[in-house]
């Protein structure tokens, strides 16, 4: 899952941008046979198969249909196999540029085995499966809504190449939907129900810098002003003196751009919105931080001690009750939403273990 709540957007930032498609776009091999094969024409089948590859079998038995890959990679506790590159130099992290990627729950070693699961499965043109409503590459955002109904999580994005994408994501029934305004569906993403499971990620992305949040990793957590060593107001230009570049970066129907760091690898812990001020649709230097969100290894706290990791119950006790609830679920993990907009602030508890997985520090309604 990809950040929370954006204050005055209110914008779920799933937890898979283009960087991440970090936990679905991956990497995956040919079978190196020139033509159109049988399993291009498989048929789409959310939350079970596609390409010949069911959800949940051994990566042996993707071998046995689609060979070896042509790249593969870790990414947290996944591991990404790429198959038929079909953009000349094309980047792991642009779903056009290779027909289908694997990715796969690591067994622990960090290595792509045999043994490896399926968990996603990504394909790409000219696969020309369909699902049983007769929906799959090349059809309209409109086309997919009318055979799986409207859909509750759409999340836009920007291209390698600058283009606009929007990922319709039917995480419950196992399927998601990657388009362009110019070429519609342009990549199909299969799941089991519920998305992809959650995967610890291991604990060594500590450098001398502390990490990804380096000098800032221990800042309190300031509801309407501060977190991370980063304000509200703030224009991404300081951003950038702190934490670089970001991993992917995009933009959302509400106006807003955003900027997400994973840390090198795995599922985000730092993600921003901001004020367009150009309104180029794209990050700028001026561009104005509106919200902060951070998750682990975040080990900053509020005045009353709450921080990532602490107990719902903390949470109420040092705020009260919240202005708004919600619950939602993405990828198969429910969070409780706990909003304190007049003075900033959002916790997002994970409901297995009443939690703090996600802090957004956000500009006071």
């Amino acid at each position: 899952m990809k950040g929370m709540i954006c204050g005055r957007a209110r914008a779920v930032f799933v937890l898979v941008t283009l960087a991440t498609l970090s936990l679905l776009v991956s990497a995956c091999g040919g079978n190196g046979n020139g033509g159109t094969t049988s399993w291009e024409d498989d048929p789409i089948v959310p939350g079970y198969s596609i390409a010949e590859i069911n959800i949940g079998d051994p990566f042996s038995a993707v071998k046995v249909v689609h060979g070896e890959p042509d790249e593969h990679r870790k990414d947290g506790g996944y591991l990404l196999a790429y198959y038929q590159r079909t953009r000349e130099n094309g980047q792991l992290d642009d779903p056009e540029s290779w027909q289908l990627v694997v990715t796969c729950y690591d067994n622990g070693n960090g290595y792509l085995d045999d043994d490896d699961e399926v968990g996603a499965v990504e394909v790409s043109a000219p696969y020309g499966g369909l699902t049983s409503g007769g929906n799959g590459l090349g059809d309209k955002p409109g086309d997919i809504e009318d055979e799986f109904g409207p859909c509750p999580g759409v999340t836009p994005s920007q291209g390698t190449l600058g283009e606009r994408l929007e990922l319709y994501s039917y995480i419950e029934r196992g399927v998601e939907f990657l388009t362009s305004e110019k070429d519609g569906v342009i990549t199909v993403i299969v799941t089991a129900y519920g998305g992809l499971r959650q995967v610890n990620e291991p604990d060594d992305d500590q450098d001398a810098q502390g990490g990804l949040f380096g000098i800032f990793g221990e800042d309190p957590v300031v509801p309407g002003q501060s977190v991370a060593g980063i304000h509200i107001g703030d224009d991404f230009a300081m951003v950038k003196q702190e934490y670089g570049i970001p991993n992917s970066s995009g933009f959302t129907t509400e106006g807003f751009v955003c900027a997400t760091y994973t840390g090198g690898y795995g599922s985000w812990k730092l993600n921003l919105y901001l004020e367009d001020k150009d309104e180029n649709d794209s990050l700028g230097d001026y561009d104005s931080v509106v919200s902060i969100s951070v998750r682990s290894p975040y080990a900053g706290r509020t005045a009353g001690g709450v921080g990532i990791g602490s107990a719902e119950a903390d949470v109420l006790t040092e705020f009260g009750t919240p202005q708004n609830e919600s619950t939602l679920t993405h990828q198969g993990e429910e969070m409780h939403i706990l909003e304190y907009n007049s003075i900033g602030i959002v916790f997002a508890i994970k409901t297995s273990n009443t939690q703090v997985e996600e802090i957004d520090v956000n500009v006071p309604l």
